[in-house]
């Protein structure tokens, strides 16, 4: 069985990167950094309250540090 908390975004592409964070590719740096900061207040465990909510961070983190690296480096 396969553990949610291991590494989330191993596979994760560019194109899957936006769609979590919910803008289109050519968004501006700073479009990413604010979507992926507004998922992070959405997702919080003190938010949502959603069991998965670490898990769900890491991922936003992971698609955000991804766009930023391959497109904005």
């Amino acid at each position: 069985s396969q553990n949610n908390q291991a590494r989330p975004t191993s596979d994760l592409s560019v194109s899957e990167a936006y769609k979590i964070l919910g803008i289109k590719k050519g968004a501006r740096k700073e479009e990413v950094i604010k979507a992926a900061n507004s998922l992070q207040r959405r997702v919080h465990t003190d938010v949502s309250g959603n069991p998965n909510s670490e898990y769900l961070s890491k991922l936003v983190n992971s698609a955000k540090d991804l766009i930023l690296k391959t497109d904005f480096s």
